[in-house]
């Protein structure tokens, strides 16, 4: 016990340490920021990493600003070196200022590849602490980021972990109100949907999950104000809701007649007939043709790949025909076009969607069929 004790001991930053080494004034901790904790993780590069930006840039930052000045502003220097000040941080913790200059803290850059380390190991339970110690000490998140975090904890079954960052977006500062950051998550969703075959608890949870970012996208920090350009009112966002909601229905339910009225039946038209109508309503921000550059055809090729797998499903689900009938001849209109930027996109996140896959198969079969008969006729 006497060893581990003393292991501890030395692991901790010299900040701690010099609280045990001499005397010093004790104040009590008197901000209102939270300073994150962290949990142990199987990386010790990942425990060193997060423990050295909690003790090194976290507890600073998150100081008083009297304290903070007293660490920051090279005039205290000398009194803090000769009269050490003692904050607690907590009932257990204690936390020795000592002089930092702003510019030697840890760069931006060492502050994402922690992040990357997080992600490459797949190991997302510090993350929320991670971010908001970030943007509480004024370290930026790009939107570019946060879709690679999405991305990253998509495959790792951790959008859960997503949701809880932008529900918490205040701290962790990240906002569903940036349409590319949207338009990621809600085909992450229709990915995890995809890899179980619209199947199972899996389809079920990422409908949940969808549902629950959409209740927050109602909120002011994540919305919009042009409408044109806000995430909630774009037709994937609505499409992603179409198809999970579409996919559960048919997998709890199975075959379904059009008069069947029993209430789960009645339910899940009405929730399925709700995302149809508005999917008709968004129509016109739906853009299917046109000479888009690169990246924008990679983006309008995940957005149209949902609206398009959506309407399909829905158009299997009889008791909401009514609200489905346009649904038919626009997906006439958008299957060929899809196929054709399909051919012509180079991103392996949609070549390796199974829809994608089962959308080109489908069509390649189509033609060599076409082909065939052709070539019998002229035979």
């Amino acid at each position: 016990m006497a060893q581990t004790a003393m292991s501890r001991l030395f692991l901790q930053s010299s900040s701690v340490r010099q609280s045990i080494l001499r005397p010093a004034q004790v104040r009590n901790f008197g901000s209102n920021a939270v300073i994150p904790t962290f949990t142990s993780t199987p990386s010790t590069e990942l425990n060193e990493a997060l423990q050295r930006f909690r003790e090194e840039v976290f507890i600073p930052c998150g100081l008083p600003v009297r304290q903070q000045k007293s660490v920051f502003k090279p005039r205290h220097a000398k009194k803090l070196e000769t009269e050490p000040i003692v904050v607690k941080i907590s009932e257990t913790e204690d936390y020795t200022l000592t002089p930092k200059k702003r510019h030697e803290l840890p760069t931006k850059k060492e502050a994402m590849d922690v992040l990357h380390i997080m992600v490459t190991a797949g190991d997302f339970s510090n993350l929320i602490g991670y971010v908001s110690g970030l943007k509480m000490s004024g370290y930026v998140i790009s939107n570019n980021r946060w879709e690679y975090i999405i991305r990253k904890a998509s495959m790792a079954g951790k959008l859960n972990i997503i949701y809880e960052c932008a529900r918490q977006g205040h701290r962790t500062g990240l906002s569903l109100a940036d349409q590319n950051v949207a338009r990621i998550l809600f085909f992450e969703l229709h990915q995890t949907a995809t890899r179980a075959k619209f199947q199972g608890k899996e389809t079920s949870e990422a409908l949940s999950l969808a549902q629950d970012f959409a209740a927050l996208m109602q909120g002011k920090f994540h919305s919009n104000k042009d409408i044109e350009l806000d995430p909630k009112h774009q037709p994937f966002v609505i499409a992603t809701l179409l198809e999970l909601a579409t996919a559960k229905a048919m997998a709890k339910a199975g075959p379904v007649a059009k008069d069947q009225e029993q209430p789960p039946i009645v339910q899940k038209t009405a929730l399925i007939t709700d995302y149809a109508q508005k999917l008709d309503a968004s129509w016109s921000r739906i853009k299917i043709t046109g000479p888009p550059g690169r990246a924008e055809l990679v983006n309008r090729v995940r957005e149209n790949l949902i609206v398009l797998n959506a309407m399909r499903m829905s158009l299997k689900w009889p008791k909401a025909s009514e609200e489905t009938q346009a649904f038919q001849a626009r997906v006439q209109e958008m299957e060929p076009i899809l196929v054709d930027q399909l051919r012509n996109v180079r991103n392996g996140q949609l070549t390796d969607d199974l829809v994608a896959q089962k959308l080109l198969k489908t069509a390649d079969e189509l033609k060599a069929e076409a082909k065939a008969k052709k070539a019998a006729a002229k035979a």
